[in-house]
């Protein structure tokens, strides 16, 4: 004999465990960071980049290894017109006067330098030589910038150097001639216009030829 179910449960007790969800933990939600995308890491690298280009060029030019002219190259034709006039300290012979104007007449290599440029130690040599070879027929001009007397002297001797220095002790010219980094070389022909500027590190070569260019002088 088949014996009867049992009558079902006419009302049974929901299950807890299916129709109840466990409230969310806020306070470890709150901990925990927002995740960021990959597009959004993008944009802040994007961001980021042009501001430690702009900081890399202006160290390169404070330390003077490869500043740049006014067209962004490290030579510029200048076409400026004549060198700002300026009266100088001889660095020798501080009793000595010097002005821009005892140039004119003679084509001029002016050499902006200094104590604390690295890459003056190593080009003044360079320009030492170059104004041997010339013998005369081009000046050779170094402007010291803002250095104390002995310590330049001194700097003058390490590298050999024997043609014509002057003192610029508060480097107001440099600015005056709107050179931009160390060492600064300015091309002057014997009317007394810059000719060409040339912002970085010269070698023998590179300075011969570009008396030979801009002032019209073979070595």
């Amino acid at each position: 004999m088949l014996r009867p179910d049992p009558d079902p449960d006419p009302d049974p007790e929901p299950d807890a465990d299916a129709d109840s969800q466990p409230e969310p933990d806020r306070r470890r939600n709150s901990r925990t960071p927002a995740r960021v995308g990959p597009d959004m890491r993008t944009r802040r690298r994007s961001t980021r980049l042009p501001a430690l280009l702009a900081a890399l060029a202006v160290l390169l030019a404070a330390c003077g290894g490869a500043g740049t002219g006014d067209d962004g190259a490290l030579g510029v034709d200048a076409g400026e017109g004549p060198l700002p006039e300026a009266t100088f300290a001889g660095l020798l012979d501080p009793e000595e006067t010097v002005s821009t104007s005892d140039w004119v007449g003679t084509p001029t290599v002016v050499n902006f330098w200094a104590t604390w440029c690295a890459f003056c130690l190593d080009e003044m040599p360079a320009l030492q030589e170059a104004s041997e070879r010339l013998d005369g027929r081009v000046r050779f001009v170094g402007i010291d910038r803002q250095d104390p007397r002995d310590d330049a002297l001194e700097f003058l001797e390490r590298t050999g150097v024997t043609y014509d220095q002057v003192a610029s002790p508060d480097g107001r010219y440099f600015e005056t001639v709107r050179a931009r980094g160390m060492p600064t070389t300015l091309f002057v022909d014997a009317e007394g216009l810059v000719q060409y500027r040339h912002t970085g590190p010269l070698e023998l070569d590179d300075v011969l030829e570009l008396v030979a260019e801009h002032l019209d002088v073979q070595a």
